[in-house]
């Protein structure tokens, strides 16, 4: 199915009209498998078992919900994965409400103020334009290190709405390093910039990746403020997975071989295969990397995309808070130090009970010990800012996570041209969905909409071949 502009939006309506009389063969243990029990595989699930097709979900897991991980077990129930629920988000906000959830405002006492730890120093970052440390061009010396490149991308934004990152030139598709060297950003600027970025390096993310994410927060923002599900964002999956068939959901079951042909489709995992008419892969790319996977020969190759697409690395620290800092600044920090950022976590009482500290791209340390983590992140809280934490987890998203392999994609400059369609199209009956494949959204309801998109590709196709 080719998603065009015009083309998203009417094959879902195209799909509705549809036979959805699933195909039946002999030998098979389900009509569809899906593999992976996150937003995207879970709401592909739902749908297609509404439309009378067999779903088995294969999860490797011995949780639900991929990228939605609410840490109950830490005070404030922190967040390791998905959060906000933005106002644009209608099968998020629809799933929800269909299965009694409820979305709230986030805890109260947000706030956007933050202090600085630079080179020893600590201040608060509302000094930062004036800071003798601050090396960025005078145009941008009020935008602290984490906002300096989105106040230069803001200004200089192409695209005119959701759809255009897939359809804008190619000129635009440069690295974000690439970008802030034509700003004027020296080198001790991009390295100051390269901390803590939400990517792994400003030489392999594109700028389109921010343009995009600009884009869809303006649109979004126009309607309010992001939300959250009561309780925690794991509830969603954990419902979702709870309003399968009996017996349809199958945790602990590794997937180590997918074969797919243009008549079917069979997936190993943990020793045992299971055949069907259709699969849909949610598998995060690094995943499916290391898969034997077998796929119809006059399909186009999407082995490039699946080798090279880039996942951000992330780790946490989870700690509960026991001190708060003894000086008067804000506890929310950017830093020079090996934690990064530290973000509060609030009650339902607005008070911090918590603090996470995240840790993104060349910051990442997989070879450094949970243990070492939380002992490192306690120091560092202590010796800055004099606040006393006790760490109760480590979050990983990196290479070293055997069902991960990081947080989530981004495109690298010169891929979105040739890869951003095609990662959307089956190979056989094999369908790929997943936060990585969707179009108009990013987040969970980008992994909502590529689950939607394969389920109705699924039944179209089902109802041609019954035909």
């Amino acid at each position: 199915m080719q998603l065009t502009r015009r083309g998203f939006v009417v094959a879902s309506g195209a799909a509705l009209t549809a036979s959805c009389t699933p195909i039946v063969q002999n030998k098979q243990d389900a009509d569809v498998l899906i593999l992976g029990a996150g937003l995207a595989g879970l709401h592909a699930a739902r749908m297609l078992e509404a439309d009378g097709f067999k779903v088995i979900v294969l999860e490797a897991d011995t949780r639900i919900g991929g990228r939605m991980r609410t840490l109950d077990q830490v005070p404030g129930r922190p967040e390791a994965g998905g959060q906000q629920v933005g106002q644009s988000y209608a099968r998020i906000r629809s799933s929800a409400i269909d299965l009694g959830l409820n979305i709230v405002p986030p805890a109260p006492g947000g706030s956007r103020d933050k202090t600085m730890v630079l080179g020893n120093r600590v201040f608060d970052a509302r000094d930062w334009a004036a800071a003798p440390e601050n090396p960025f061009p005078d145009a941008f010396k009020r935008a602290t290190p984490d906002a300096a490149l989105f106040m230069a991308a803001a200004g200089q934004n192409p695209l005119v709405d959701q759809y255009a990152w897939r359809e804008i030139g190619t000129e635009y598709d440069i690295s974000a390093q690439a970008f802030l060297k034509q700003a004027g950003f020296d080198p001790a600027s991009l390295a100051l910039c390269n901390i803590a970025l939400n990517a792994n390096d400003l030489g392999t993310y594109s700028m389109l990746n921010l343009w995009r994410s600009l884009t869809l927060f303006a649109i979004d923002s126009s309607s309010g403020g992001s939300e959250e599900i009561e309780g925690g964002s794991q509830r969603l999956p954990e419902a979702m997975a709870a309003s399968l068939s009996d017996g349809a959901l199958k945790m602990g079951r590794r997937v180590s071989a997918i074969t797919a042909t243009n008549n079917g489709v069979e997936v190993t995992a943990d020793g045992t295969t299971y055949r069907a008419a259709f699969a849909v892969s949610t598998l995060p790319f690094p995943v499916l990397r290391t898969l034997a996977l077998t796929l119809p020969e006059d399909a186009p190759s999407i082995q490039p995309i699946i080798d090279q697409m880039p996942y951000t690395q992330i780790q946490q620290v989870h700690l509960e808070l026991e001190q708060a800092p003894t000086d008067d600044l804000p506890i929310m920090m950017w830093t020079d130090t090996p934690i990064e950022r530290v973000f509060p976590v609030r009650n339902a009482a607005g008070e911090t009970v918590a603090l996470t500290c995240w840790v993104n791209g060349i910051g990442t340390r997989p070879s450094v010990s949970d243990e070492d983590w939380k002992l490192l992140a306690e120091e560092t809280l202590a010796t800055t800012r004099g606040i006393k934490a006790k760490a109760h987890a480590v979050v990983r998203w990196d290479e070293d996570q055997a069902l991960s392999g990081g947080a989530y994609m981004h495109w690298a400059p010169g891929q979105i041209q040739p890869w951003a369609e095609r990662v959307t199209q089956p190979s056989g009956r094999l369908h790929f969905a997943g936060e990585h494949t969707s179009f108009l959204h990013t987040g969970m309801e980008g992994a909502m909409e590529s689950g939607e998109r394969a389920a109705y590709a699924i039944i179209e196709a089902a109802a041609g071949s019954a035909a």
